[in-house]
């Protein structure tokens, strides 16, 4: 049997032939001889049958693309679920079987129940592709969005239970008392940071009306908003100075950090206050360290000269030649130097579910959707140094 592009050569092979016998003729000025007509003739009858051919190979091609797809379809159904379209269904009440599988009441929690369609969703071909491709992004939007990533801590992704990080205070080298003396223990002290999930809570509003538009326009305008929640809430919470608890991280400025300078004036920071926190720094070893500060302070040092007078402390999106990252979320006048590696952060990204509320802002025609994020930071080093200026 031939292909369909043999079968579309063979029609076009005939076609130009009999288009040349009829141009023939008309450049001769001469009716076509009998054997021309019987050509022609038999040209149109290739043609008419090669046309029912190629009608027959593409329908049957038309049956295989639609099986296939119909394959394809009920295959990736469940990864192509959009959070727009779960939101939706669950405020119109309308879900799919396949939208089902993610949403328990108004919970929407990204994956199939095992004990329904006996799989786990962790390996491909076993459930992974349970997972909404919208999940994947929402993490990652959480990540981009945070001045966490910005400043490059360590990020552990899709935690399972506690993450215990040793902690090493270090070796101790001496001299030996004499040529045979025996070495002393120089060995140093392990210890451990615990990172255990702890919920963060954020929400967003939306109207009835955004749900009316576009899916994928819309798509990427909810996933930014819920990312944007969710990132200012931790970060806040990290470049804050609230004590750390089991229901949060504490803050990096929180009072009872043995690293940290509070009562100096705003108004009268000088380039001396800034080289100390550099030089707690570079005692306790650090070396690739930058800063984080507020807004406030940074606008400070900008109009603060450095001990030479010929440049301002805050120089080109640095200080000291040092990078620089500025964030509202940072703790109002507060400025921090550390090594960001010295900072871990954990996120239990299977567990993150979002849920739809659309009946308390109904009076609004306002939908309220939450996050429920499990994360957590700590600090697993000590190359760590802050002060929190006073503004008067």
């Amino acid at each position: 049997m031939r292909t369909e592009i043999e079968v579309r050569e063979a029609i076009l092979n005939l076609s130009t032939e009999l288009e040349g016998i009829i141009s023939t003729g008309e450049s001769e000025k001469r009716e076509l001889a009998e054997t021309e007509t019987n050509r022609m003739a038999e040209i149109r009858s290739e043609i008419a049958e090669l046309e029912n051919e190629l009608n027959a190979i593409e329908e049957e091609n038309r049956k295989i693309a639609k099986t296939q797809n119909n394959k394809n379809s009920k295959e990736n159904r469940k990864m192509e679920t959009r959070l727009f379209d779960l939101i939706k269904g669950v405020v119109e009440n309308n879900l799919t079987d396949e939208q089902r599988a993610f949403v328990n009441g108004n919970q929407i929690s990204f994956r199939a129940d095992p004990a329904e369609d006996g799989i786990a969703a962790t390996v491909t071909g076993e459930g992974k592709e349970n997972i909404p491709t919208e999940k994947v992004r929402l993490e990652v939007a959480i990540r981009n969005a945070s001045v966490l990533s910005k400043v490059g801590a360590r990020w552990f992704g899709n935690a399972v239970g506690d993450i215990k990080l040793p902690k090493y205070d270090g070796s101790s080298v001496e001299w030996a008392d004499s040529e045979n003396a025996d070495a002393k223990d120089g060995k140093g002290a392990f210890t451990e940071v615990t990172l255990s999930p702890k919920r963060l809570t954020a929400y967003i509003t939306i109207s009835r009306q955004f749900l009316a538009q576009s899916p994928e326009d819309a798509e990427a305008i909810l996933i930014a908003d819920l990312a944007s929640a969710v990132a200012e809430k931790l970060d806040m919470t990290v470049f804050g100075k609230e004590s750390g608890s089991a229901a949060q991280p504490a803050g990096l400025f929180n009072k009872e950090a043995d690293y940290l300078v509070t009562g100096t004036s705003l108004a009268s920071v000088t380039f001396d206050d800034v080289l100390n926190i550099e030089n707690a720094v570079e005692e306790k070893n650090g070396t690739d360290f930058m800063f984080v500060t507020s807004p406030n302070v940074k606008y400070r040092l900008r109009g603060t000269q450095t001990a030479s007078g010929l440049q301002m402390v805050w120089d080109k999106g640095e200080i000291d030649g040092r990078k620089t990252v500025v964030s509202n979320s940072v703790e109002k006048g507060g400025l921090l130097c550390f090594d960001p590696r010295d900072l871990a952060v954990a996120s239990w990204d299977r567990d993150m579910n979002i849920i739809v509320d659309p009946y308390t802002l109904a009076g609004k025609n306002q939908i309220k959707v939450t996050v429920n994020y499990l994360v957590d930071a700590a600090l697993k080093g000590d190359r760590i140094a802050a002060e929190l200026f006073v503004e008067e």
